[in-house]
């Protein structure tokens, strides 16, 4: 799936990105744009904005009943459950870019010092650059998508 998250739901595009969804966000963007871009990129909008659903004639557009980023999260999974596949930190939560394998001997003096020390597995966006590592983020983030996700999370 491909998602564009109109202005409101800069929340929820983190999310989607964490579990592994591409999908863009914009801070201010006109609506027109936006749907533009959606419909060349092949993107589904998600919106609370009933006024930008309407005004959709050729863009797969839902509106999202949650106010919640946590319970929007939850409704766009179940709504797409049979297309969406949850691969957590597979996409960077910076620009969406991939995420690959990286060689620890390469990431040496581009983290900090304990990090090299306790950390074995690195990833890097193949887009931005940026590095990640599991540390206890991802612990937290596990419980965070079971509570929200239920059974829907394996």
């Amino acid at each position: 799936m491909n998602f564009f998250c109109d202005e409101q739901l800069g929340k929820l595009n983190r999310w989607l990105r964490i579990i592994g969804q591409d999908s863009v966000w914009e801070r201010e963007i006109d609506d027109d744009e936006l749907l533009k871009r959606a419909r060349d990129e092949g993107r589904t909008v998600l919106t609370r904005d009933t006024r930008l659903a309407r005004k959709a004639d050729d863009v797969e557009v839902i509106c999202l009943d949650a106010n919640y980023p946590a319970h929007q999260l939850r409704e766009v999974v179940e709504l797409f459950r049979d297309k969406i596949e949850i691969r957590v930190f597979s996409r960077c939560v910076e620009c969406n870019g991939t995420l690959e394998a990286i060689a620890k001997s390469l990431v040496e003096g581009k983290v900090p010092p304990f990090v090299f020390k306790t950390q074995e597995k690195f990833t890097m966006c193949k887009n931005c650059g940026k590095l990640y590592w599991q540390a206890t983020h991802r612990e937290r983030i596990d419980v965070q998508l079971k509570d929200i996700l239920g059974e829907m999370y394996n």
